[in-house]
Formats: C-alpha cells, structure tokens, sequence
C-alpha cells in the first residue's frame, strides 16, 4: 500500500468566509503535514489553492484522489455536502478521517459535526478528532498515526451508566406521542447551507405521525412586507418594555439599525399568520444562506417566538428553529411537551475543554430569551446586536444572552444512521459564568450570539451525528428513553456519570 495520504480542504460557499479563513487554515495545514511526515507517510493536498466552496467544486477535488487514506480538514464552518457528496464518490478501500479545528474563532468542529450527520445517515464510515493547538504536534500525533496505520481511529470507551425508566416516565412519552400524532410542521425554505438535516414528509408520518409542509421562502417575504409598520413598532417596543436591550446605531453595515428589527418583527407576524393559515404546530426557517443575502436574519425572530413572553402571545411558546433544520425542529417540539410546554433551546457544539467537561453550546439563533436567567415573566438578560457581517450580509440581530440559571439540562437529537431513524441524549449542568469569564470566553467567540456553557455527563464530541443538539433545562432523559422504546427506534445514552456527581 502507498503511504501516501489525500487531504481534502472543503468550507463555505461565501468568499468572503473562504478569504478570511485561509490564511489561519494554511498555518494549520502546514502543521499537519508535519505531523503526517513524521508518521512516516507523504501528505497531497487535493486542493493546495483554496476551498472547495461549492458541491460541483468538491466533486473535481476528490476525482483527484487515489490514495487508500484521506483526511477531510475542517478550518472552519463547512457546508456539510461540500463533504458527503464527494465522499460518496471515493473507494470503499479509501479510509476517511474527519480533522477538525477546534479553536473559537471559526466553528470548524461545528462543521465537521454536520458533515458526519450526512455521513452517518448515507453509511459513509468514518473516523473524526479534533485539535485545538496544532503545533502541539504531541496533542494529536498518535491520533493521526493510528488511522494511517489502521485505517481507523476510536476514542478511548467509556462506559455509560444505565438510565432507569419509571412506570411515570412511560406514561409521559405514551401521552406525548399521541399528542404528536395529527400535528402539522411547517418548513419555510430548502435545507440550509447544504446541510443533511431534513426528516423526509414519509418519515415524519410514519415515525412520529406528523404531516409536514413545505413553503418558499419567498412567501415569507412577502407576507412580511405586507405587515403593517406600526404592528412591527409596537412589538419592538414590548420586547424593550419587558427589558430587551437593542444596540442600535446608524451604520448597516456595521451595527444594527431599528430598520432591521422592525423587518425581523414584520417576519415575526407573518410567521404566526402562516401558524393560524395552515394550523401548523411547529416550524423550520432556512434563513441561511438564501434569505441573509437579502433580508435581515430570522434569529430574532425564532429567538421570540420559542419564548412564552413575547408580542400578542397567549403563554405559550411557538417551536421554531433556524437553519431550516427538520430533525432540530422534532427534537425541540418533543421536548416541549415532555416538559409540559416549557422552552427549548436551539444550539450549536461549537468549542469544548474536555479536560473540564465544559461544552460551550452557541449558535447565531433560535435561543429564547428565557435561557437569560429562566424566567418566563421577563426579557431581562436578553439583547440583540448585529451579527457578524462575515456571515450575515443584510444584518439582523438575535437572542443574545449568557445562560445564568444554574441547575440540570438536557440535551438531545433525532438523527440518522444508515438512514434509519434514531435518538440520542443525554444530562449536564449548566456552568454560569461571571461577566469576566463570559468577557474572556468571548474574546474569540461571536460574542454577539448567545451562549450556554454546560458540563456535560459524556463526551458527545466523539459520538454525536449533529452539530444541532437541543438542550432544556431539567431532567427528561428517562422520558426520552422510554419515548424511543415506544416508538421501536435506538436509543443512545453516552453519559458515564451523574448530573449530581457533577455538582458535587
């Protein structure tokens, strides 16, 4: 066998995102080739230029590999099909590692997590690990020359504890699948950003017993336009009145402007008009990457409608979440009703300190302002500021907030392996910074997004197949359980110790 290894450089779609991480990404490749040479093998870099940054781009890259090991290198986000796509098109003798950079400036190990939904739900089999510091050749030498040698990489098992079901958890998730049964999803938009997180119309009638929709973004935006003004003012001032902060400027293209909240409340109506025309139960909006290119982001918007407190509301939330994302949506609607209707946050993995067992849970939208401080009597907590204009074109703000209730949470995700349906979960606690810490956390980490610091019972890093876990205060992991039970599908639990064990 040739000790050669191909090595793959997919990313985003937006040139912009490709020009300002690729001087970061050449440093780091430069150390893992160093790292590869010194396991005695020969690094080819597939595309040494540049990103591929687009599907067709992806498929002339990986025509050009030959070699039995490849390596896919995650600088930052990546649009997942950039990578599965032409994965599929490689050798079965080909073995694949997924590397990515785990440093907070750009979500690479985000992206690889949406890559390896797509992998896993098509059977592409794989191998991942992460890095952070990559002069520290030491922190992944072994890692990297194990799948050279072997073909393969596994982390070192844990063993999980056994999650209990009581009679009581049963009855919780009989009475929530017969409540999911004849309720209608609504998805605006195609999937997002080439992502593999869609649940098909037959799945989610034949799993879950949920009819599901499908509506152009462009609906949207003209039922937004056609909001009247003042009805869009008013419920920004609500927001204000009950303690939303703006940071509002004159500048669009650095700040946010009142023009921009006033279009993402005028989404916010329009939204629940298209709720009340349809009957739809919960919903999905693309939002990225069609409709940031010309409107103000949803992720307000989302962020509002998944709070109980909000304008016109009736005390109840509106599951909404962004990126289009159907397997989010699901998880978020279940454990909504778990919880007897409480709140459920919308999350990206993007940054972990495995040592500490501290996950930093933080994406652009979809957190309502309740995860502040857990109250659903005020916004307090809460602010909006523009987003990053790397990524957001047109602007627009979000929920942003620093998670302070302290206490147990719950994480989980519907997803797919070999295309068949299957849960996974799992508990932590969460950890409420001081301002300095969150200061110091978000020096180098989209400080105008919302953020959730939990410790987490597992390393789900090293298992998960998402880079979308949707996460509750409390605990409903035994529900959860039992839910899967009922419904035939796996059930996967990595936690290899207690909440309580946390805390203490």
């Amino acid at each position: 066998m040739s000790k050669t290894v191909d090595i793959y450089l997919p990313l985003d779609a937006r040139p912009v995102c490709n020009e300002t991480i690729w001087p970061v990404a050449e440093k780091q490749i430069n150390q893992i080739c160093e790292v590869i040479k010194k396991a005695g093998w020969e690094p080819n870099i597939l595309n040494p230029k540049g990103f591929a940054s687009s599907v067709y781009e992806g498929m002339q890259t990986i025509q050009k590999s030959s070699a039995e090991r490849l390596i896919v290198f995650f600088a930052g986000w990546t649009y997942p099909d950039f990578v599965v796509s032409p994965l599929w098109q490689t050798s079965e003798n080909c073995r694949k590692l997924l590397l990515g950079s785990l440093i907070p400036d750009f979500p690479g190990a985000v992206g690889l997590m949406a890559a390896a939904a797509g992998c896993s739900q098509v059977g592409i089999e794989t191998s991942r690990f992460f890095v952070e510091n990559f002069e520290d050749h030491d922190s992944y030498f072994e890692a990297v020359k194990t799948f050279l040698e072997t073909g393969k990489y596994e982390y070192p098992e844990q063993k999980s504890i056994n999650i209990p079901v009581a009679q009581e958890n049963r009855e919780n998730a009989e009475k929530v699948r017969e409540q999911l049964s004849g309720m209608i999803y609504g998805a605006v938009g195609p999937r997002s950003m080439e992502m593999w997180n869609k649940i098909s119309d037959a799945d989610f009638l034949q799993y879950f017993g949920i009819a599901r929709l499908g509506f152009d973004g462009l609906r949207l935006a003209k039922m937004a336009e056609k909001i009247d003004e003042s009805k869009a003012e008013k419920a920004m001032q609500f927001l204000i009145d009950n303690g939303m902060e703006f940071k509002l400027g004159s500048d669009p293209e650095k700040v946010l402007t009142k023009d921009m909240v006033i279009f993402q409340m005028k989404v916010y109506y329009a939204l629940l008009e298209l709720k009340k025309e349809f009957g739809l139960n919960f919903i999905g909006v693309q939002d990225q990457l069609d409709w940031i290119q010309h409107y103000p982001a949803t992720d307000l918007t989302l962020g509002i409608l998944n709070n109980k407190l909000r304008p016109e509301g009736d005390g109840n939330t509106f599951v909404s979440a962004t990126e289009a994302d159907d397997g989010a949506a699901v998880t978020m609607q279940v454990l909504k009703l778990l919880s007897g209707g409480q709140p459920v946050g919308f999350n990206d993995l993007r940054y972990w300190d495995s040592r500490e067992g501290l996950y930093w849970f933080v994406n652009s939208g979809a957190l309502a302002p309740h995860f502040a401080y857990g109250s659903n009597e005020s916004l307090e907590g809460a602010w909006s500021e523009r987003q990053t204009p790397m990524y957001f074109k047109a602007g627009g703000g979000t929920c942003s907030a620093a998670v302070k209730k302290p206490g147990v949470a719950t994480w989980a995700r519907f997803s797919y392996r070999k295309n068949k349906l299957y849960l996974c979960a799992g508990r932590g606690v969460t950890d409420v910074p001081t301002h300095d810490q969150w200061l110091k956390r978000t020096e180098r980490c989209n400080r105008d997004w919302p953020h959730w610091y939990l410790r987490l019972c597992a390393k789900i890093e090293q298992n998960l197949n998402s880079n979308h876990p949707m996460a509750i205060f409390g605990d409903y992991l035994a529900d959860l359980k039992a839910l899967a039970e009922q419904m035939n599908i796996p059930f996967e639990c990595w936690d290899y110790c207690t909440p309580s064990e946390i805390e203490s």
